[in-house]
């Protein structure tokens, strides 16, 4: 009965034009508990269309003059609204010459929500057809309130993840292009799941970054209060925490690139199962006591094209899910073995040189599938806020990817769970290395003369004092135009570095630039994050070498000592 109650769609517009058709009509749904209107004409029913009407009950006749009004009128309904129109319509001479669908077909195109009732009809079939015209109306509001439950949600959840995740604007701008596409494929419901899985990601990331910056900041406000009185005894300790606090921060951020697939990798042949090797004691120290660890290294093997840091990185990562996985201990297996396929369709190149699967299996809790199929989404953690970011199997994904390979995943409650990272192997025959000689290499310079491209003033500041306590000359530029001037000239120049990420004239370009004034001067760039830069062949030209932000001092001095040495046969630039 609420259709006859409704606050909208509840009122009947009644249009017949002979004699007191439509008054009878009009007092017989009053009778009933209904709302009614009696019209004119088609053009009274257009004026008075509005949300309040819920149905129109036209007879034939009233159609005949010109029914365009009310064809006008609605056609000029929002989307969701299609008005039921109750037609009383008139028997032909016999039964055959009356198929319902011979009098929709006399109807104007636009008038396709219609109900037809055969006159004579008793009071209850017209009452009947009214109200189930009114119910349908009912739908119709029902649908429009929500879609706009859902808009009105999608907006606010919209803001809200919007002002959390601010400050990760843009190592998550292509997440957030991806979860739009997305989006515009899944209901309202779906798209609130994602964003606010995406606020509670941003939750725990800020809480990580907001201790380790706390971890700087106060290690370094005790140094300079220690360093202004004079108390110098056990400054050493809270330096170490300063740097251990920047290491766990440049890690994490070292996670977000590798899921986005922006880190710079250096791709070299490499041995994957003596890499293994030298992880064991650190895996048996990650793992602890009460889990044991098994290698299950196949002979044999081809070597893999990977980057070594990354790929320890990623291995170390499933080592310690794999343990916690195991609160009451277990089994831990890392083994290797030739796998056959290409990667995604990665092309003719990748299939005929194979694959070599690296694995990591425990004995652990295990996963079941609604987990399972998630765990390679971004920021997917099943640990609380602030006890894990949800990276760690979307950064392994992301290097796999990255890296010509794949990751896959297999998992079932109590029984386990097994993760696979496959990488191309190489053409290569053996492993390059670098000659040994037994002796300490020196970082210290000779007076070489180097310039510093870095439009950040801080690290030109910090690359400047390095460079000069080691022994070097050197020369500034804060962009690349500014550089210009300073490689034409006839000064003497050993080395160059620059940032990869500069203002107008990027570092790559520059380098180009260096190389028409100065064809055999080294040149060293750093990047912290540069789309190009992420694969480094291709990227580099010959007596180029790349760094990523944040770097130390000694990987500093050890690059700039490699690439003077590999130069100095060469005459000055």
């Amino acid at each position: 009965m609420a259709h006859r109650t409704a606050k909208l769609g509840r009122k009947v517009l009644v249009c017949a034009p002979f004699g007191r058709d439509a008054e009878s009509v009009a007092a017989l749904l009053a009778k009933e508990g209904y709302e009614a209107a009696v019209c004119r004409d088609l053009t009274d029913v257009a004026s008075r269309l509005d949300d309040a009407v819920g149905a129109l009950l036209l007879t034939e006749e009233a159609l005949a003059p010109d029914p365009a009004p009310l064809t006008a009128a609605l056609d000029a309904q929002e989307p969701w609204s299609d008005v039921p129109i109750v037609l009383l319509a008139t028997p032909r001479a016999t039964a055959a010459s009356w198929p319902t669908e011979a009098v929709r077909l006399r109807l104007p195109e636009r008038l396709t929500n219609v109900i037809v009732l055969e006159r004579p009809l008793g009071a209850v079939s017209l009452v009947s057809g009214v109200a189930s015209a009114l119910k349908a109306r009912q739908k119709q509001f029902e649908i429009r309130e929500l879609i706009e439950e859902q808009r009105r949600a999608a907006q606010a959840l919209d803001a809200q993840v919007k002002e959390r995740t601010a400050d990760l604007e843009q190592a998550l701008h292509r997440l957030r292009t991806e979860m739009a596409e997305r989006a515009r494929a899944e209901d309202h419901l779906r798209q609130a799941q994602k964003m606010e899985a995406v606020g509670q990601l941003t939750g725990g990331i800020a809480h990580d970054f907001n201790n380790m910056l706390t971890g700087v900041m106060g290690s370094l406000d005790i140094i300079r209060r220690r360093i202004a009185s004079g108390r110098l005894d056990d400054i050493d300790r809270f330096m170490e925490a300063a740097t251990a606090s920047a290491q766990r921060a440049a890690n994490l951020t070292q996670r977000l690139l590798a899921f986005s697939r922006r880190q710079a990798l250096d791709p070299k042949p490499l041995d994957v199962n003596v890499l293994i090797r030298s992880l064991g004691d650190l895996i048996k120290r990650s793992i602890g006591e009460n889990v044991a660890l098994a290698l299950d290294l196949s002979d044999r093997l081809p070597l893999i094209v990977a980057d070594a840091n990354q790929l320890e990185n990623a291995i170390i990562n499933l080592v310690i899910n794999a343990r916690d996985a195991m609160p009451d201990g277990g089994e831990l297996t890392v083994s290797t073995r030739a796998a056959d396929g290409d990667p995604a369709g990665r092309g003719a190149g990748a299939a005929a040189r194979g694959l070599v699967a690296i694995t990591i299996t425990d004995t652990g809790v295990g996963m079941d599938e609604t987990t399972l199929a998630q765990v390679f989404e971004p920021f997917f953690t099943t640990k609380p806020i602030g006890q894990g970011t949800g990276l760690g199997l979307s950064m392994v994904y992301g290097f796999a990817t990255q890296s010509g390979g794949k990751a896959e995943i297999r998992s079932a409650p109590g029984r386990g769970t097994s993760v696979a990272i496959h990488l191309p192997a190489s053409d290569a025959e053996k492993v390059e290395t670098a000659p040994a000689n037994g002796e300490t290499p020196s970082f210290h310079g000779a007076g070489e003369s180097v310039l510093v491209v870095e439009d950040e003033p801080a690290v030109r500041q910090l690359l400047r004092e390095v460079l000069e306590e080691l022994g070097y000359e050197t020369v500034e530029a804060s962009d690349g135009q500014s550089a210009l001037p300073i490689l034409s000239s006839n000064r003497k120049l050993n080395l160059m570095i620059s940032d990869v990420g500069l203002p107008g004239i990027n570092g790559r370009q520059l380098a180009e630039e260096a190389r028409r004034h100065r064809p055999d001067l080294p040149i060293l760039l750093v990047t912290g994050y540069a789309e190009p830069a992420a694969g480094r062949t291709g990227f580099l030209g010959a007596s180029m070498s790349l760094i990523t932000k944040p770097f130390t001092l000694e990987i500093v001095a050890a690059k700039v000592r490699e690439m003077l040495a590999h130069g100095k046969d060469r005459p000055l630039a």
